[in-house]
């Protein structure tokens, strides 16, 4: 089979591209020929609010010709989106169906639904936008990037394809990363039909499992910003200076925390390591804690996490109750709420001393849900049957 992936990227690598490299990899592996069709969100630089830039964000026409091109040279079976946002722009969709050539779209994030595509406001879940074609809600409270006019173009791009039903009558196949957001999906404004979007998690290599005794620390692993919910994590540990917690990765909270925090001995951040150095970590650690207060997709670091046979301590919200059995493989608190964590911790602490199932049960979640194997089979069905119906 031949798969073109068209990605847009950010300009922080993030884990959508690490995604995209697992899936395209795997695919490879399993004797596919893959092309990926590159688009970069650092050609826009400081000239996004320019009209130029915002009309080729709703419709590109150097987009459509790129793909146009890429599909008479490379004559793909299907098409697998992750992004297209900004510079690929829906233009790639008019491109595929023009050749006719069916696509699958990953639902990375909420974009199609939410101008910031985290579901998110002011530290709080928002859902006002879920049900509007046209948010006005985006422009009003300023969700992108704190800006009215950002915000009013980003509601722009996915309005207009929205009333025209690009999304709706241009993609086979809706990839959902877990069963949560596709309720989400299903229920929203994009009007999908329920048999033309599926939940299929992401997955991650098999890193090993680690020791049963492990070291004195907890784990944060990830992008240091106010929706993973670093904050929540920093105020619990702060309360109990028993409990030491190691912080990996760099983001925009991540020198603030560090002033707030640097009379907190038992509070370390580490900066940004490679990803065989995490493994070690999370291999070592006691638990996993992820905080996040947004909607998340499938989080990487949980599945790597559970990989390691360590169970992960996580916000109750969204689908990380799909990945955190609460009491199996690690423990679910309030999220947004240090003063829960903290109680969820010593609980933990109290209660794993002597017994190692959480740690049995991570490791079991990983090899029923989460192996490569599961993934490419369920990607694998998605294709052909993106393609039976695209020739019926």
């Amino acid at each position: 089979m031949k798969i073109l992936f068209i990605h847009n990227e950010y300009k922080q690598h993030g884990g959508e591209d690490v995604a995209l490299e697992l899936e395209t990899s795997a695919l490879r592996q399993k004797g596919h020929v893959v092309k990926t069709l590159f688009f970069d969100n650092k050609q826009i630089g400081g000239v996004f609010s320019k009209v130029r830039a915002a009309l080729g964000a709703i419709y590109s026409f150097s987009s459509a010709r790129e793909t146009s091109n890429t599909i008479l040279q490379f004559k793909p079976d299907i098409i697998h989106i992750h992004n297209l946002f900004f510079i690929a722009s829906p233009s790639v969709l008019f491109a595929a169906n023009k050749h006719k050539v069916p696509v699958v779209l990953t639902l990375n994030n909420y974009r199609l639904l939410c101008a910031n595509a985290l579901l998110m406001r002011n530290e709080e879940i928002c859902e006002l936008c879920i049900h509007k074609k046209f948010p006005l809600y985006g422009i009003k409270h300023k969700c992108y990037r704190n800006s009215a006019v950002q915000s009013a173009l980003v509601t722009t791009i996915t309005g207009v394809h929205k009333f025209t039903s690009t999304f709706k009558n241009r993609i086979s196949t809706f990839i959902a990363l877990n069963e949560f957001s596709r309720k989400k999906f299903l229920s929203s404004s994009l009007q999908i039909d329920a048999t033309k979007i599926l939940a299929v998690p992401n997955f991650v290599p098999d890193p090993g499992q680690g020791d049963k005794i492990r070291d004195d620390f907890f784990l944060f692993a990830g992008r240091i910003a106010q929706e993973k919910g670093i904050h929540i994590a920093t105020k619990a540990f702060a309360s109990m200076p028993e409990n030491n917690i190691i912080i990996i990765g760099d983001g925009p909270e991540k020198k603030m925390l560090e002033e707030e925090y640097k009379l907190c001995k038992n509070i370390s951040f580490i900066g940004h390591l490679k990803k065989q150095q995490v493994y070690e970590y999370m291999k070592r650690c006691k638990a996993f804690i992820c905080p996040s207060i947004w909607y998340e997709g499938t989080p990487l670091t949980i599945l790597e996490a559970l990989a390691t046979g360590t169970p992960v301590i996580a916000s109750r919200l969204g689908s990380m109750t799909e990945s955190v059995d609460d009491k199996i493989n690690g423990l679910l608190f309030r999220a947004g709420d240090p003063d829960d964590l903290r109680d969820k911790i010593r609980s933990f602490v109290k209660n794993t001393k002597n017994d190692t199932t959480l740690y049995d049960n991570a490791r079991k979640t990983y090899i029923e849900k989460y192996r490569e194997e599961i993934h490419y089979n369920a990607l694998l069905k998605i294709y052909e049957k993106a393609i039976a119906q695209n020739n019926g």
